[in-house]
């Protein structure tokens, strides 16, 4: 509740597999004027999932829990390639496997997923050790009406020198 009204709701939900099913739901919710708003463990307490009652156009809520899997794991340059639905006690888990940890740990780690982390630059209880979440995330690939982009970067995360990005 926001105000004493109630905010608007979503008139469907979709579950994208991979990144080519976004780019796929992004392409048509464009086409045909459709709002999209993605979801990942609904922790936010910066009330981004709220939508405006005013909004008439059709809501699509991109519920992105099919999209948790650790993709790649690269110890030598302490780099890994994991998806945005992936929650923080699974992303922990799931990186034990190569002995290995995120780094990250906010208060909601355990419910909150990575692209929530992302999205809302979260701090954690590790952040004087390892940064934030914008200082711990190299590459980003971002699904957009206009397109995919991506935020490359050439070198593995160092905590010294100069800011590559």
């Amino acid at each position: 509740m926001r105000h004493g009204r109630l905010a608007r709701v979503v008139d469907t939900v979709v579950y994208p597999r991979n990144h080519d099913d976004v780019e796929h739901i992004v392409r048509l919710a464009s086409q045909h004027n459709v709002v999209l708003m993605p979801y990942g463990g609904g922790t936010n307490v910066t009330h981004a999932l709220l939508l405006p009652n005013e909004e008439t156009r059709p809501i699509v809520s991109i519920d992105m829990a099919k999209m948790n899997h650790v993709k790649m794991v690269d110890r030598e340059n302490m780099v890994a390639l994991v998806e945005a639905g992936i929650g923080g006690k699974d992303l922990e888990r799931e990186l034990e496997r190569y002995g290995v940890g995120a780094g990250h740990e906010p208060d909601s780690y355990e419910f909150s997923t990575l692209g929530g982390w992302i999205s809302t630059r979260a701090s954690g209880m590790k952040k004087n050790r390892y940064g934030n979440i914008e200082d711990i995330v190299i590459t980003l690939k971002v699904v957009t009406p206009q397109g995919t982009w991506v935020r490359p970067c050439s070198a593995p995360r160092i905590s010294t020198g100069p800011e590559l990005n």
